[in-house]
């Protein structure tokens, strides 16, 4: 039997950044969601000699060895199960390294949400502490669902969000994460964690947060308009560090935000990937033929947020 799943970028429509704790961990709240495009993780039952192959436009340089995050599931797993996995799994690579795209804890989960496709009985809040100890980004990537994350990236809330079009942008530069962290401490500029909306410290009102996290949502009628009113009064606090560490990323939010297609841009997470929302697909799609002429080294790609 071969089982593969999507493991989608994961995008940060905002990202507020508090001061390190004693541990030196820095709590946030993010509300993120998810593209239709991603990685691919696979898993071939018939072939039991364990093996783990990558493939993709971003397989090189990419470790096979236990420091990929998708072994590291592997063995979370087999450690809670008591059960040796003995599939072969390969991962198609086709979003850009250290790109602030959860690219890695994408693939984990999606590897775990594979694994326990064969162990029903497994109770998914087991699922979602093995997917915690992957890394901050664990959680929010094994369920692929827009929500708000909070504390260190462990705590979901799911949210209901309209379909986003949208252009994702890489400029062909990694930007690793704990430097951009070592830079924004350095200003220490903290603010709030809250975002606000029209004056209160909550979503906006029809951004509903769906209390039946594991079923299904329908999708509010909000107005775009009204999305992109709301993220202007938010922020991305590791965007300034960011462009310090690696100034293109200046150049590319500057060459997006001038672009007639693009309604609000900004960059994700902690970078180098920076993301144009757009009134329609097609704007999108338009938007990403424009740079890729403009930006022939980067990455382009238009896709639907969800």
């Amino acid at each position: 039997m071969k089982l593969s799943r999507l493991a989608p970028a994961k995008v940060n429509l905002y990202l507020h950044v508090a001061a390190p704790d004693h541990r030196g961990y820095h709590p946030l709240r993010s509300l993120v969601v998810f593209a239709d495009y991603g990685d691919e993780v696979h898993v071939d039952y018939w072939r039991r000699k364990g093996r783990f192959t990558i493939d993709g436009p971003y397989a090189e340089g990419l470790s096979t060895g236990e420091d990929n995050l998708v072994l590291k599931a592997l063995r979370l797993f087999e450690a809670e199960t008591g059960e040796k996995i003995t599939a072969d799994l390969r991962l198609t690579k086709n979003l850009p390294l250290a790109s602030g795209i959860g690219g890695g804890s994408a693939d984990a989960g999606a590897l775990l949400r594979l694994l326990k496709a064969q162990r029903p009985e497994m109770k998914k809040a087991q699922l979602q502490a093995i997917a915690a100890h992957t890394g901050a980004d664990g959680v929010m990537c094994l369920w692929s669902q827009a929500c708000i994350a909070e504390g260190y990236g462990e705590k979901v809330s799911p949210v209901i969000v309209p379909d986003l079009p949208c252009v994702l942008i890489n400029p062909g530069v990694e930007c690793p994460t704990p430097a951009v962290f070592r830079a924004y401490d350095e200003v220490s500029h903290y603010k709030p964690l809250h975002s606000r909306w029209f004056g209160e410290d909550i979503l906006p009102p029809e951004m509903l947060v769906d209390d039946n996290f594991f079923g299904s949502v329908g999708l509010p009628d909000i107005p775009l308009h009204e999305v992109w009113d709301y993220l202007n009064t938010t922020r991305n606090d590791l965007e300034v560090p960011a462009i310090r560490l690696v100034p293109v990323i200046g150049e590319v939010l500057a060459s997006l935000r001038a672009q007639p297609e693009t309604r609000f841009a900004r960059m994700s997470g902690s970078g180098a990937t920076c993301f144009a929302l757009c009134e329609t697909l097609s704007e999108a799609e338009t938007l990403a033929a424009r740079l890729r002429a403009d930006w022939p080294k980067a990455w382009v790609r238009a896709c639907t947020l969800k």
